[in-house]
């Protein structure tokens, strides 16, 4: 496989920085306003680049810096807006009704930083932000799914692989050959031939062998043509070992049910209480990238579409089918087959918020709405 075309812009994961720079570039991102300056976007006007270039990049990271301490909120860190802004804009549901006072507050008070924000960064700031992330966990992965290939962990690569590169996976090892091989396809040399060659087509459509146990066998039935596609969907251990590297982190992913770094995790960070339909798609994208041989990004291989690979497994979760994989999903990176389910609010947290003496700020709201009462009456009373 060629690895050297470029990505067309819409690409669903973005293109592969250097392995020497990926994590470094993504973890500056993350952390210093998540990525680099806008290069002069046109719905950011009051920020345009002040510096060529060549220029240190962090005099425009100050820039924005600068402007988001005096417009936006001085006390709260960064990295937690934007946390809550990704959480907003991805969450299918918020759970309002059930936060106290205090928690409305301080919810509504990260939106609207989020919100200004999101117009000051500017469209083009916005899409690096999701390139970077993107690029982080693809590097992560890299470094670490070889220590996830074998169901038994005990056993040792023969012959190794570097974490460093990827041009040895894929068809050119017999663990990843086997695990990326249709699930349909014998996983021997002459298919893993055909398909190096193109006689084999493999799409987007393709289910692999990594959805599987090692020990599962495709079967169809001669007379009634049903097949045992559907029997362990996604009970392989690799998805599962990547899934928790990337929401809990690589050192969480052999460890056991639940295992991770609490409101340290991704998961934590980004709001992701529970497997979603569209979070098994990316973990699916991600595995099939790390164990393949591409060195860069590539959308579009031959005849395989990473995009249309990403939907077809969204789609095996429509209409709520295959419910018990999110559970099981769950289970191994939550260590509860519901998510990370939110404590209801504590009676201690709900005295806190609203049985305390009234403070000086709710006098003066009760105060503020009491005058407007009246003169929205008195309005009234002039207008007859």
């Amino acid at each position: 496989m060629s690895s050297s075309e470029e990505p067309p812009p819409d690409s669903v994961v973005a293109a592969q920085p250097s392995a020497e720079d990926a994590e470094a570039a993504a973890t500056e991102a993350i952390n210093a306003l998540l990525n680099r300056a806008d290069q002069g976007s046109d719905d950011t006007p009051s920020l345009k680049r002040k510096h060529a270039d060549k220029d240190d990049i962090s005099l425009t990271l100050k820039d924005y810096g600068r402007a988001f301490l005096r417009l936006g909120d001085p006390f709260t860190p960064v990295d937690d807006i934007i946390q809550h802004g990704i959480f907003i804009e991805t969450t299918e549901e918020v759970d309002y009704p059930k936060m106290n006072k205090r928690q409305r507050e301080v919810f509504d008070r990260n939106t609207e930083s989020w919100e200004i924000l999101w117009r000051m960064i500017g469209q083009s700031f916005r899409e690096q932000m999701i390139i970077l992330t993107k690029n982080q966990d693809a590097s992560t992965i890299k470094k670490n799914i070889i220590n996830y290939l074998l169901a038994d962990t005990s056993a040792a690569l023969d012959p190794p692989l570097q974490p460093s590169t990827r041009v040895n996976r894929g068809r050119h090892h017999t663990v990843t050959a086997r695990l990326t091989c249709p699930a349909k396809r014998v996983p021997d040399e002459n298919t893993f031939k055909g398909i190096a060659t193109g006689a084999i087509p493999v799409t987007g459509k393709s289910f692999r062998r990594f959805f599987y146990p090692d020990d599962w066998t495709y079967v169809k039935d001669p007379v009634t043509k049903e097949s045992n596609i559907m029997d362990n969907l996604f009970e392989g251990h690799l998805m599962i070992r990547v899934a928790k590297c990337i929401l809990q982190g690589p050192s969480s992913a052999l460890k056991g049910p639940g295992a991770g770094r609490g409101d340290q995790g991704n998961a934590a960070k980004i709001g992701a209480r529970a497997i979603t339909k569209r979070l098994m798609g990316y973990i699916g994208i991600q595995t099939l990238f790390g164990i393949s041989d591409l060195e860069t990004w590539k959308q579009v291989d031959g005849t395989f579409d990473y995009e249309e690979f990403y939907w077809t497994i969204v789609s095996l979760f429509d209409d709520d089918d295959n419910a018990q994989v999110l559970e099981h999903f769950n289970h191994q990176v939550f260590g509860n087959a519901a998510g990370n389910v939110k404590p209801s609010t504590s009676a201690s947290d709900a005295a806190a918020s609203d049985d305390d003496e009234e403070s000086d700020l709710d006098a003066y709201k009760a105060l503020r709405a009491a005058k407007k009462a009246r003169l929205d009456a008195a309005a009234a009373t002039t207008t007859q």
